[in-house]
């Protein structure tokens, strides 16, 4: 899968969750573990726990190995 389909496909997951303030930073080149990072809010604990679990449900249906997911700690 090449950086534009993951990148829609991620941005696609937080719109569908109705996550707010979407953010992606390009960190390609300074980072080693990951080309682009992506920034969510949401309207509880709840919902951004939900944002972070839907998210890696589908990456990992894609195919990817999840490294780290931020935003399913207690608030």
């Amino acid at each position: 899968m090449k950086l534009n389909e993951i990148t829609d496909l991620i941005q696609n997951s937080l719109e569908d969750m109705k996550a707010v303030d979407i953010t992606s930073l390009d960190v390609k080149g300074k980072s080693s573990l990951t080309d682009i990072l992506f920034f969510a809010t949401g309207n509880s604990t709840r919902h951004v726990k939900s944002i972070a679990d839907e998210v890696a449900i589908k990456a990992k249906a894609a195919g990817f190995e999840i490294l780290g997911v931020e935003g399913k700690g207690s608030a």
